[in-house]
């Protein structure tokens, strides 16, 4: 098992504890199946790309929305030196931080400071796309971008980061490997058969990036350093597999825009679909002879269903790997510890989700209404809150992004004028109620809530069709990251939360 953070050792420490005070007679609430689960939020546009006084205000937004942890992808290409040459800057030293162009660490350094200032931990993830000089590839810079880029000069970059950024305990390897968007090839075509390319490489990067946070300081007995960051979908379209019988086009590779996880991670691995060693011509190909572990404290994914179109329970494809089926993933993760790739039993942290709303004026059927957004948002908090696995809960966005046909509308509030959709609220007092027995089950997480403060929330139903709400229950949350159940009977009608002022969305009973 990984080491904890400090703060999930602060938290450990503390027993939970919930007292439900009711007008009706109500059983012990359930054992808290995750008291440690942090959360997560992601947004580069206003926490790296729009200026100090809006990250400023950002991080403060994060903190008041209950964030435990910052996340932000470190793009290479942003900080490197003559990014679009094709040709290494001469004498240019990748692994001293103070080579790198002047104030070009300067956002990041701000954002590091001034979370921690807030006393939120920060999640770096060092990713491309890439300088030119550093791809393997021929072509143009833009050709280059995330092409087989070199392990050696990314260890380079990740050492200066880990040299520059000593209190920075958490630590994540490269972003979607499993999209050509961000790591490419995912396939090439070599001898008539497609052969899956981007796992080998992945996993090059990722022994490069491990070996330089361990040599400045960022070892897995004092810090957390997470494999993944995977993207949840793939289309391996038939003809382009690994299977040895098949014949690929010759446009095979350049069709395939994304691995799914599964595919991916048994070539990061090296296992076969049965969960054994990869050999023959296969375990040439991923490079899998004279396997050295990978030691990493955990696996970061984002288990978003369709893009954050559809409900997080979703049906999927084989191969997928959403909120939904997280089975999927702790399986190949345990058949990987068996076989002594990585060590058993990591923990799961979810680092991006969301769900995508329709813009003002904008109809698209790859997005989901304002309502069903906060629905998801707090169903999918129980789903992870169930999971003993899973470590870490994440929000991506805070706002949405300003370019609607190639950004994300995935925000708690709008980009224009700022409004709070309800996804906002839901996200600062989550409910999700289910049956259990005759009874219900309501489960809540206060998340602005400081870890060990005294803090009382009214569980409240209404009769079907009215608005006149009534107390069903007071519990009194000791838990350190604020979530609770409590048993209720089913009265029917509707149920919600209320909290210091605060009221949570209106919840019906679940279905699922």
């Amino acid at each position: 098992m990984s080491l904890m953070t400090e703060t999930a050792r602060r938290r450990a420490r503390r027993l939970f504890a919930v007292a439900a005070v009711c007008t009706a007679a109500v059983p012990t609430a359930p054992a808290l199946a995750a008291p440690d689960q942090l959360s997560l939020i992601e947004d580069e546009t206003q926490m790296l790309e729009r200026g100090p006084e809006v990250q400023a205000q950002t991080l403060d937004e994060a903190k008041a929305l209950g964030a435990d942890i910052i996340r932000a992808n470190v793009i290479w290409a942003r900080y490197a030196p003559s990014p679009n040459s094709t040709k290494k800057p001469k004498g240019f030293s990748g692994r001293k931080p103070e080579a790198y162009p002047a104030g070009a660490f300067g956002m990041l350094d701000s954002l590091v400071a001034g979370a921690q200032a807030r006393g939120l931990q920060v999640l770096l993830t060092p990713t491309g796309p890439i300088p030119a000089w550093a791809s393997r590839c021929k072509g143009s810079a833009k050709a280059r971008r995330v092409c087989k880029p070199d392990p050696k000069l990314f260890g380079d970059f990740v050492r200066a980061l880990g040299t520059r950024y000593p209190t920075v305990k958490h630590w994540s390897i490269w972003n979607e490997p499993n999209l050509k968007s961000w790591l490419s090839p995912q396939y090439e075509v070599k001898g008539g058969v497609a052969v899956q390319r981007s796992a080998s490489l992945y996993r090059s990067l990722a022994r490069s990036a491990i070996s330089s946070l361990n040599a400045t300081g960022h070892k897995r007995t004092t810090d957390q350093i997470w494999l993944g960051e995977t993207a949840p979908l793939g289309d391996d379209p038939s003809g382009c597999s690994a299977q040895r019988k098949l014949r690929a086009p010759k446009n095979c590779a350049k069709r395939i825009n994304k691995t799914s996880p599964e595919t991916f991670l048994r070539g990061v691995f090296c296992l076969s679909k049965s969960g054994g060693s990869l050999g023959g011509v296969e375990g040439r190909e991923q490079s899998c002879k004279g396997y050295k572990r990978l030691n990493v404290t955990g696996y970061a994914h984002h288990p978003y269903t369709r893009g954050g179109s559809r409900p997080p329970l979703s049906k999927t494809n084989a191969g997928e790997i959403t909120i939904g089926v997280a089975s999927r993933l702790t399986k190949l993760l345990d058949q990987a510890g068996k076989r002594k790739r990585i060590p058993s039993k990591l923990p799961v942290h979810y680092t991006e989700h969301g769900w995508q709303t329709n813009p003002p004026g904008v109809n698209d059927i790859f997005a989901v209404t304002d309502a069903q957004q906060a629905e998801y948002i707090n169903q999918s908090d129980w789903i992870a809150y169930k999971n003993k696995r899973v470590k870490t809960v994440a929000q991506y966005k805070i706002v949405d992004d300003q370019n609607i046909s190639a950004g994300f509308q995935m925000g708690l509030r709008l980009f224009n004028g700022g409004a709070r959709k309800p996804a906002y609220n839901a996200y600062k007092l989550p409910i999700w109620v289910s049956k259990k027995g005759s009874g219900l089950t309501v489960y809540g997480q206060v998340r602005p809530a400081e870890p060990g403060a005294a803090v009382t929330v009214d569980v409240q139903n209404a009769p079907a069709g009215s608005s006149s709400f009534k107390s069903v229950a007071t519990v009194n949350v000791t838990s350190a990251n604020g979530t609770f159940t409590v048993d209720v009977p089913n009265t029917g009608g509707v149920w919600r939360l209320v909290w210091n002022g605060l009221t949570s969305r209106q919840a019906e009973v679940a279905n699922k």
